[in-house]
């Protein structure tokens, strides 16, 4: 009867004892297994957009301001008039130009007297010179006689010549004086609206011979406008001229405006600067500098509100496919092929162990872009891919996997440090 009972109560402790080497094999194998996130490689409908920022501006404007100097004696306008090709726009103080006016007209009719004075004299002196040829022809009088009087007639020509030459710089000058005069009135040179009027009467402005002249108003043609974004350097190999663009402006809630790129910056300009240039003040170097370059949007039946200098958000589509394979953009990860085409461990373990969480080192090798794909037996193996267009949340898969077969998509961190052939379990995701 005892030895029944020991039987049994060893056969019991054999049942524990392996009970508890399947439970530790099996919590250590769950322990060796990566956690992921997995999706379906399936088909999608993607479309590739940059987006960019700048502001709105009218395709057509001019920046008025006075030719000469003075103050500004009148304005005829105000900012938001709808104002016309010739019109009055502004009068600048004429004194002086009126003043100087009247002083070269007088030194024209005093050069024209002397010139009528030496007109007569060229008439007089050909007189005696004729007379004078006749005698001495008749041998009346000496050669220099005749030398005195041909002499006589050549200067009395020749201040005349001089005189007639004189008029003609003194008309000139008084040609110029009176467009100086003339564009004391400031003249709208096109039909738009006056957008900006920062001048008032009596302020004083410099006008366009300076270096630095005063504007005096903004008239644009609000008829076609533009919106002019900041395209990272990145993006730009993307956007070509006809793409078709969504421009979303802050002032103007809940409005979409359509549009066309119309232009492309040929230069690149370095972020926060307004010249495209490559050299920074005092000949800095900007060769580190993140750079843009400027786009140009023209915006197809903008709304009456729209207004000039108004901050706009522009997503071009640079790229648009249907019914291709797709997978999330973070499921596309790099890693390097050694000189036997092996895929090269992107880190080492960590302290904590495990063949997911790694610390990751420099590998020396072909770098390949890929996919983990879970395989039948549990294994995530790194399969290289050629990617196309960019979505919002998916990229394009050219080749490498089929459609239907499961991929890990996540987490980020798992997907940038996974090994090939690693083994993985598949998370739920939790509900929210």
């Amino acid at each position: 009867m005892a030895s029944k009972r020991t039987r049994i109560l060893a056969a019991a402790g054999m049942v524990l004892v392996l009970g508890g080497v399947v439970g530790f094999s099996v919590a250590r194998d769950s322990r060796s297994k990566v956690a992921v996130q997995t999706q379906k490689v399936a088909r999608r409908d993607l479309v590739s957009i940059v987006s960019a920022s700048g502001e709105v501006k009218p395709k057509r404007y001019v920046n008025i301001g006075a030719n000469p100097s003075g103050r500004i004696i009148q304005l005829t306008v105000k900012e938001g008039d709808m104002v016309k090709r010739g019109q009055v726009l502004a009068r600048i103080e004429s004194t002086r130009f009126e003043a100087e006016t009247r002083q070269s007209e007088a030194a024209v009719l005093s050069a024209r007297a002397d010139l009528d004075r030496a007109l007569a004299d060229v008439d007089v002196a050909q007189l005696a010179y004729d007379r004078t040829k006749k005698m001495f022809v008749d041998k009346l009088v000496s050669d220099q006689v005749m030398d005195q009087a041909l002499a006589d007639l050549k200067m009395k020509a020749a201040n005349a010549e001089s005189l007639k030459r004189r008029i003609a710089q003194l008309q000139a000058q008084l040609d110029s004086i009176r467009d100086d005069l003339d564009k004391t009135t400031v003249i709208c040179p096109m039909d738009g609206m006056v957008t900006s009027l920062p001048k008032e009467e009596g302020e004083v402005v410099i006008g366009a011979q300076s270096f630095s002249p005063t504007v005096i108003m903004t008239v644009a043609d609000l008829s076609v406008m533009e919106s002019e974004i900041m395209v990272d350097e990145t993006d730009i190999r993307n956007v070509k001229l006809g793409q078709s663009a969504e421009v979303r402006v802050d002032a103007l809630e809940g409005i979409k405006i359509k549009g066309e790129v119309t232009e492309i910056g040929a230069s690149a300009i370095p972020r926060g600067s307004t010249t495209a240039t490559s050299q920074g003040a005092a000949g800095v170097s900007t060769g580190n500098q993140a750079k843009d370059f400027k786009v140009t949007i023209t915006l197809r039946d903008p709304p009456p509100s729209l207004r000039p200098g108004l901050n706009a958000t522009a997503d071009i589509t640079t790229a648009k496919k249907e019914h291709v394979l797709a997978v999330p953009i973070q499921s596309v990860v790099v890693r390097e092929l050694n000189k036997e085409g092996k895929i090269g461990d992107p880190a080492e373990p960590a302290a904590e162990g495990g063949n997911a969480v790694l610390v990751t080192k420099p590998q020396k090798g072909e770098e390949k872009d890929g996919v983990f794909v879970v395989t039948k037996d549990g294994k995530a193996a790194f399969h290289p891919v050629k990617t196309g267009i960019i979505g919002d949340t998916d990229i394009e898969i050219v080749e490498g996997v089929a459609e239907g077969e499961e991929i890990v998509s996540g987490s980020y961190k798992t997907l940038r440090t996974l090994k090939d052939q690693a083994r993985v379990k598949v998370e739920v995701p939790k509900k929210s």
